[in-house]
């Protein structure tokens, strides 16, 4: 690697480490709703059946996460401050996903622009992450009902591995 490419790759490390975050976020968001629908069929709450929601959070039954989003107001009730933050989530993730680094380019090279599409980065992080929180408890709920799984026991393990 020749000398501006590691000046390159040390500049833009903070940036793409926010992009990357983000893009964990989406993909947990999405897993997150996948797992709800998977809770929902197994409870009767829709026509679709546990085994054809463990095949969209398996990925053989591929999905957007719009298209998740559209089957859980299809089979739920869905409040409007909860249809609000999905909205502006799958918005948001779909900034992230295909458009915040290739439409920013030119904001690359200067630090002051650099630190302008970071901050837009973590800015769309939160409405990703909102729509996440949003969804949490309902998730927590049943997967602790459903299959005994405790969110604290959960993340002292996860911590654990970590060490």
């Amino acid at each position: 690697m020749d000398e501006f490419e590691k000046k390159k790759r040390e500049l833009l490390r903070p940036l793409m480490f926010e992009a990357g975050a983000a893009l964990l976020d989406c993909q947990h968001m999405e897993h997150g709703l996948a797992l709800l629908l998977f809770h929902l069929s197994r409870l009767g709450f829709t026509v679709l059946t546990p085994e054809e929601t463990f095949r969209i959070m398996d990925n053989q039954d591929k999905k957007t996460l719009g298209q998740l989003i559209h089957l859980l107001k299809k089979h739920t009730t869905v409040s409007p401050g909860i249809e609000t933050a999905l909205a502006e989530g799958l918005s948001a993730r779909n900034i992230i996903v295909h458009r915040v680094l290739a439409d920013n380019v030119e904001m690359f090279p200067k630090p002051e622009t650099r630190a302008q599409l970071i901050k837009e980065v973590r800015r769309l992080r939160r409405k990703v992450r909102d729509a996440d929180k949003i969804l949490n408890p309902f998730i927590e709920a049943f997967s602790a009902a459903l299959d005994g799984v405790q969110r604290e026991k959960m993340e002292e393990e996860i911590k654990a591995l970590f060490a």
